[in-house]
């Protein structure tokens, strides 16, 4: 008989947490609340975490999705990885902790998705592919075999990746671009085939973390 799962608290109370809490559920998750520093307005959010309780990370910036892990993990929290049931996870395949695949995801033979990695609904990751630490797909983007995306990269809504490319950290690949050719580190592409361009100014905060203390 296994042993039952701790509570789950979800960082993050904006879109992504209610797609993270669904999927959690429908999993055997139970999913007691949210933390935010600056919620919407219409979730209420705990001002303290049990100690027993896994945490997943529901921020869709990579960059400050890392950045809230490792805060977590100094801390001594377990960091929860969430897959859908609908999603298709090779045997083979290897998950890292606190990474989220979605429904209809498909991670093909010999796969490794690192610490964070967040795959939203459809997106295919093919065999031998290595997905770094809290880089992200958008729906429906596919990376071929035996690709390469480094950390933070964010593969938008229906991109491809060639095979055997290595996409360096913290790239940007724009919604529907097909890259076709390695791309150095902090890239921004787009295109079909995808050119670089100047990388477009970000609003980087949605909630502010940097003086968050519910931890």
């Amino acid at each position: 008989m296994s042993a039952a799962r701790p509570p789950l608290v979800i960082y993050g109370a904006w879109y992504f947490s209610r797609v993270a809490s669904e999927a959690a559920e429908a999993t055997g998750w139970d999913v007691i609340g949210y933390v935010d520093p600056d919620p919407p307005g219409d979730v209420a959010t705990l001002d303290s975490v049990p100690l027993d309780a896994a945490v997943f990370i529901a921020i869709g910036d990579n960059a400050i999705r890392g950045e809230v892990s490792a805060a977590l993990l100094a801390r001594g929290r377990f960091l929860a990885t969430i897959v859908h049931p609908a999603a298709s996870i090779s045997p083979s395949a290897r998950l890292g902790r606190g990474s989220y695949a979605a429904e209809l995801v498909a991670v093909r033979t010999n796969a490794t998705l690192e610490e964070g990695v967040v795959l939203q609904a459809g997106s295919v990751v093919s065999h031998d592919c290595n997905i770094a630490p809290y880089a992200s797909l958008g729906p429906n983007a596919a990376v071929a075999s035996k690709v390469s995306v480094g950390q933070r990269t964010m593969v938008g809504v229906g991109a491809v990746i060639a095979p055997g490319l290595v996409l360096g950290d913290d790239c940007t690949v724009a919604a529907g671009a097909a890259v076709f050719k390695n791309v150095g580190a902090g890239q921004t592409l787009v295109g079909n085939p995808a050119r670089a361009t100047p990388s477009p100014s970000k609003n980087r905060i949605q909630s502010d973390w940097s003086a968050h203390n519910v931890w």
